[in-house]
């Protein structure tokens, strides 16, 4: 019987074992079943069964409006795994900058400037550094010179560290301070004298903030991690935590720290380094501790043998290449790690880039961690077993991923939900950064229809190569993979495409090339070249998400290839609630000429009894430069 012909009951049934991106195919399939991606019951149970994690559903449940969220939760994902963005614009010009939760912060001079651009925020924040600090520091007055080093943002609270300027030296082990504060209600929420700012990380939620740095290196040589907390409401520190566990410092690399659900939670990817014997296994060290008054005294760590990394017959790894990422599942809400590894598997001649994904589960949690947790650690090097891996968690990336030199890779990125890789890659042939071109590379893969599909039995991945191999043969018989996609296309000589080059020099921009290093998420990349003499560097955005537009941001001109989306790219420009800090503006300007924006001039705006904060026009609007991709 044809699917048109059955009775809508049973279609929504269908539509419940079928992936999203099946179901998106099939509402173009046919004008009757468009209605599939707008009728307000099926589009709740698809969002509601599919993706009920995500950032589309929680909006959804608040606006009702299921039918837009689920139609942008399917471009998103549709957009990475063709590495089609729907926008790209040079954002700011900044000395220093942070990008986080969607909202980037960055420094001009003595200004604070604080844009939401997942929000679409037309207008951004601009605080005054010199005289919030007069405000939060008593002895900042007397003090001509400073550092502001940008930590964290999150529920409207931005944490940085005020200390003595880089050209001023200084014996003083407490002069940096740690501030965070408000900067809608102009409120700032505490002031703390730091002993170590050593790999210094910020974590809050809207009740309680955590810090931590590592402290001096113990009578092994290792550094330890020490963790303090404070309560937002109560304006009150709970004191600290020293973590006796040996654990990674590099924070993205071999160590983590998110706040999901109510937990700081820290996962690892190295132990101390003693002499390695012949059964070596590596496990994720990793524990989290309550957003709670009694958070520090309560830290859980689950049992080890749940969190297997890998052996380490595998093969030698090149740790420049690593990232690691703690993310909750969007379809089962499950706490996952990914993992990116180049690897030279068993001996292989060439290396090869490999995103691992794990579950982390804390049943059976034990919170014992200060003295047995480091125990296990210490432990785990004779232990000896046989792992599994299993090919659904495991994406290996073409082979030509791990031919790119590191200084030629300035964001590497994985997105579980569509199951694709994205970088941000100079694909010049050239060392010079006059020869700059950016471009953004990616893979994807999807899963093979029932018919094509060859289930195989999970063999362990350890020992010897033949296990690897067949491995890879499980992963090819289980999904059908897109590698080496490039965006923008190749420019041609013979065929000048003026929009084209003027794509190409939004994300290089003119004078602003070299030193390149980014920031990701799961719906949007901000990235910064120029600045190597200590001058401003040229903040580019780019959006996966079809809901972010940028105000005055003109249509491409021109005709892309949109990769796996074809046409089904709609005029329509979804809307979101906008957070406060964004202070919307209904105007838009023209796009104007490409130079850096003008420093923000003028008192308090908006009638704020805050003098060191005011709203401005957002500088991008001013910069003039960028394109969207939604028509």
């Amino acid at each position: 019987m044809s699917l048109l012909r059955l009775p809508y009951e049973l279609l929504s049934i269908i539509c419940e074992h079928l992936d999203l991106r099946d179901i998106y195919s099939l509402s173009f399939s046919c004008k009757r079943f468009q209605f599939l991606l707008y009728e307000p019951n099926i589009t709740k149970l698809l969002l509601e069964s599919k993706a009920p994690h995500s950032t589309e559903a929680r909006d959804a449940r608040i606006s009702k409006r299921y039918a837009a969220g689920l139609r942008r939760l399917i471009k998103r994902r549709e957009a990475v795994a063709s590495v089609s963005p729907y926008l790209v614009a040079i954002v700011a010009f900044a000395e220093e900058w942070l990008y986080s939760n969607g909202v980037l912060c960055y420094l001009r001079g003595p200004q604070l400037r604080i844009l939401d651009l997942h929000r679409s925020g037309s207008r951004e924040m601009v605080v005054d550094t010199r005289k919030l600090f007069r405000e939060a520091l008593e002895g900042s007055r007397r003090r001509r010179t400073y550092q502001i080093q940008l930590l964290y943002q999150s529920h409207n609270i931005v944490s940085c560290v005020y200390g003595p300027s880089r050209r001023r030296k200084t014996r003083s082990p407490s002069s940096n301070w740690l501030v965070a504060f408000d900067p809608l209600d102009g409120q700032i929420k505490t002031v703390h004298r730091l002993e170590s700012v050593s790999n210094l990380f910020v974590r809050n939620n809207e009740r309680f903030l955590y810090y931590g740095t590592t402290s001096a290196p113990g009578h092994d040589g290792y550094e330890r991690w020490v963790i303090g907390g404070f309560d937002l409401a109560a304006r009150e520190w709970l004191g600290e935590l020293t973590i006796s566990a040996v654990i990674g410092t590099d924070i993205g690399s071999s160590v983590c720290f998110e706040i999901l659900d109510g937990f700081l939670y820290v996962v690892s990817n190295q132990t101390s380094l003693e002499l390695e014997v012949v059964d070596w296994i590596s496990y994720y060290p990793c524990f989290r501790l309550p957003l709670t008054r009694r958070g520090l005294k309560e830290v859980e760590a689950p049992p080890r043998e749940q969190n297997w990394r890998r052996n380490h017959t595998e093969g030698p790894i090149d740790d420049r290449f690593t990232f690691l990422r703690l993310f909750k599942d969007e379809e089962t809400g499950q706490l996952r790690v990914t993992e990116s590894r180049r690897e030279w598997l068993w001996g292989r001649i060439s290396a090869r880039q490999t995103y691992y994904t794990t579950p982390i589960s804390f049943e059976g949690a034990d919170r014992d961690l200060r003295g047995r947790y480091s125990l296990q650690l210490q432990q785990q090097r004779t232990v000896s077993a046989t792992r599994t891996r299993d090919p659904h968690l495991v994406h290996p990336a073409d082979g030509n991923s791990a031919t790119i030199p590191l200084s030629k890779s300035a964001v590497r990125s994985y997105h579980p939900s569509c199951q694709a890789f994205v970088d941000l890659v100079d694909d010049s042939n050239s060392c010079d950064t006059a020869n700059q071109r950016i471009r953004i590379r990616g893979g994807s893969r999807r899963p093979r229809m029932p018919g094509e599909r060859v289930e195989r039995e999970c063999l362990p991945a350890a020992q010897d190569s033949k296990y690897q191999d067949v491995l890879l043969r499980q992963i090819d018989d289980l999904y059908i993979s897109e590698n080496g996609l490039l965006w923008p296309p190749e420019l041609d000589p013979s065929a000048p495409d003026p929009a084209l080059s003027d794509l190409y020099a939004i994300l290089n921009p003119p004078g602003y090339l070299g030193n390149l290093h980014g920031s990701w998420d799961e719906r949007s990349m901000v990235y910064a070249t120029g600045g190597t003499a200590g001058g401003l560097k040229a903040l580019v955005f780019i959006s996966w998400d079809p809901s972010i537009s940028l105000a005055g941001t003109p249509p491409y001109p021109g005709k892309l290839s949109s990769g796996l989306l074809g046409s089904s790219r709609d005029k329509t420009r979804q809307t979101t609630e906008r957070c406060p800090i964004s202070q919307p503006n209904a105007t838009s300007c023209p796009v104007g000429s490409f130079k850096p924006m003008k420093a923000a001039t003028g008192g308090v705006q908006g009638g704020s009894a805050v003098d060191w904060r005011v709203f401005e026009p957002a500088g991008y609007r001013e910069i003039g430069r960028g394109y969207h991709f939604a028509c």
